[in-house]
């Protein structure tokens, strides 16, 4: 509300048990088709866990009753997800991704897949491209998303809300674009992970030379 500038009466949340799979999909599938306009902007936040598919090393995302050895099952499909966004009429859609896909506990050490080696897990490349969505994640492939426990936030989450808060706008003119986004989180993101020791480097989709060619890619005019 205060970053975007969007109305409360235009915010969904769902956190905790309320954030199952039937009320991600109901809310994008049947809720957000009868509520949007053509000219609707739509951004989605998700932070929490991601997981493979040990066999065909599809992305998931885990909802609260998600059961990881029943993931193809219980998960979202990282492209069913991005297909379901697709299908919506409306202008654009921004998704920040605050989750991993290397089938550990997202900024922990422990895996949530029982007897995987992380070094061992394959992760298929999203192969799914809109001009309708932009897609920034916390890291790429099977890298972890890492903690930022002094600011009590994921790392990826912490640059993302600083860049939006103003730190992103480079050039002074009150406005960021996604490029400017997308290169302060992963200029910071990568530069504190390796103090961390670890490499995490966010991911764009589309790439940059394919967001050239979209029009009005302005993400946020900041309020005053």
């Amino acid at each position: 509300m205060k970053i975007l500038g969007i109305p409360e009466e235009n915010i969904i949340l769902l956190s905790d048990s309320k954030a199952t799979k039937s009320q991600i999909e109901g809310h994008l599938k049947g809720y957000l088709p009868t509520n949007v306009e053509k000219e609707t902007n739509l951004y989605i936040y998700f932070a929490g866990h991601g997981l493979p598919d040990i066999e065909k090393g599809n992305a998931y995302l885990v909802p609260y009753d998600g059961d990881t050895r029943f993931i193809t099952q219980t998960g979202y499909k990282l492209n069913d997800f991005y297909e379901d966004l697709n299908k919506l009429n409306i202008q654009r859609t921004y998704v920040f991704l605050d989750a991993c896909f290397s089938g550990t506990q997202a900024r922990g050490e422990k895996m949530l897949l029982a007897g995987a080696r992380p070094a061992l897990i394959h992760i298929e490349d999203i192969k799914f491209h809109s001009d309708k969505i932009i897609f920034l994640n916390a890291s790429e492939g099977a890298q972890i998303s890492s903690s930022y426990p002094e600011k009590q936030h994921g790392l990826f989450t912490y640059f993302l809300l600083s860049g939006l808060r103003g730190k992103a706008d480079t050039n002074k003119d009150g406005s960021i674009t996604i490029e400017e986004l997308y290169n302060h989180v992963k200029e910071n993101v990568i530069k504190f992970s390796r103090r961390k020791g670890i490499e995490q480097t966010p991911s764009l989709n589309p790439s940059f030379k394919d967001i050239a060619g979209i029009k009005g890619i302005s993400i946020n005019r900041m309020v005053k």
